[in-house]
């Protein structure tokens, strides 16, 4: 079955070139490994617009979200998504269903192989994995 280009491209989202967050991290956090990204975005987040750490937390974790897949054709299906459930939609519109369980197992393997790693040694939190 043929991709169709101009439904895949009537997918794509463009970033809002108005979101510090995303500007930030494509002006510094390209050299930057994923941790780091994170821990420097909500620093300057917290510091340079008075944001909370939670908010800045999240924002940041947006940012790198966006930025690390921005030729990502795949994308989470946010409408179908839920509280238990993540979609995923692949780069032909397949649903992929990742649940809590499915989550927190995968979460489980990774610190089982040293790959969940803290973002803020003070916190605790956020965790992201390494690939």
């Amino acid at each position: 079955m043929p991709i169709d280009t101009n439904a895949r491209a009537a997918r794509v989202i463009q970033l809002d070139p108005d979101n510090a967050a995303v500007g930030w991290m494509f002006r510094h956090g390209h050299r930057l490994d994923r941790v780091t990204a994170i821990e420097e975005l909500t620093l300057f987040l917290m510091s340079e617009y008075a944001m909370t750490e939670r908010a800045a937390e999240i924002a940041a974790l947006q940012a790198y979200a966006e930025t690390s897949s921005v030729s990502q054709l795949a994308s989470i299906d946010i409408d179908a998504s839920t509280a238990h459930l993540v979609v995923l939609r692949t780069t032909g519109g397949r649903a992929v269903a990742f649940t809590v369980d499915d989550l927190m197992r995968t979460l489980e393997q990774a610190r089982a192989d040293g790959r969940a790693r803290v973002v803020n040694n003070d916190t605790r939190t956020p965790v992201v994995l390494n690939q």
